[in-house]
């Protein structure tokens, strides 16, 4: 069904407990007792409602253009003000659309059945850098991450937005990364290469798959119990005479993700 087909029949004011319930939605802590997450703009709307997830609510105004987009029939639409949009927003320029959406539930993974790049994140709590590591990662063609316990939540606001869409494309967990690895190694005997200031250059790493790659916070690198078990740590050299303290983690994982997914033979 496309959604001009009965936009007509769903023209109403949002209640302020409906403002007031999303709003809720901008927290970790209500994103999970809801299971739900707030999507904003066009490109991400669109995006997600091109995807499997389950769309419950639209909110547009009528600047969107409803003509070409498909919707699920459960998907409840209301035709909203600017006034409106802005009092459910997190952005300082809403930009005419915002969805409610179901969190989806992540497919069993099977370490024996994949021979690929797996993505894993160490203590990533920067939005801006976790959205940026998933689009980097959908840009290679991953479809794999495991977020340590203490990342930011995937389906925070500004990860959804800084991620572009890619969220809706990728397989995301979060589990304690030593019993991933642990796992990876014994079922799929995988390689395990980690982000590091002091490993050897990235270009002299070996590059064979299945491979684990872990990019760890830009401030503390890869946590203890990870860098006890990784067999290969990778730095990227900086240039002679630099006195950067630290590679910002999306740049970090965006050069180390394109040399081992695809190696310069």
């Amino acid at each position: 069904m496309y959604l001009h087909e009965f936009v007509d029949t769903i023209r109403c004011m949002i209640s302020k407990k409906m403002i007031s319930d999303i709003r809720a939605l901008h927290l970790d802590k209500h994103r999970k007792e809801q299971q739900l997450f707030i999507a904003e703009g066009e490109k991400v709307v669109r995006e997600l409602l091109n995807s499997e997830i389950n769309v419950k609510m639209l909110f547009a105004t009528g600047q969107f253009d409803v003509s070409e987009i498909a919707i699920q029939p459960q998907t409840e639409f209301h035709e909203i003000t600017e006034a409106e949009l802005q009092k459910i927003s997190l952005l300082h320029t809403p930009n005419k659309v915002i969805a409610i959406a179901e969190r989806p539930t992540p497919q069993v993974f099977n370490f024996k059945t994949t021979s690929s790049l797996i993505l894993l994140l160490d203590g990533i709590k920067d939005p801006g850098n976790l959205g940026t590591l998933i689009r980097t990662a959908d840009w290679f063609g991953l479809r794999t991450i495991f977020c340590s316990e203490d990342c930011v939540d995937t389906y925070n606001p500004k990860v959804v937005q800084s991620a572009m869409g890619s969220l809706f494309r990728m397989n995301v967990y979060y589990e304690s990364l030593p019993e991933v690895i642990a796992r990876a190694k014994l079922t799929g005997g995988y390689l395990v290469t980690g982000a590091s200031a002091d490993g050897i250059p990235y270009y002299e790493c070996e590059t064979r798959k299945p491979m684990l790659l872990v990019i760890g916070s830009e401030s503390h690198g890869m946590s203890p119990g990870v860098l006890k078990v990784v067999d290969v740590k990778a730095g990227i050299p900086r240039a002679p005479g630099s006195v950067a303290e630290s590679l910002n983690a999306g740049i970090a994982g965006a050069l180390l993700m394109a040399h081992f997914q695809n190696p310069v033979k």
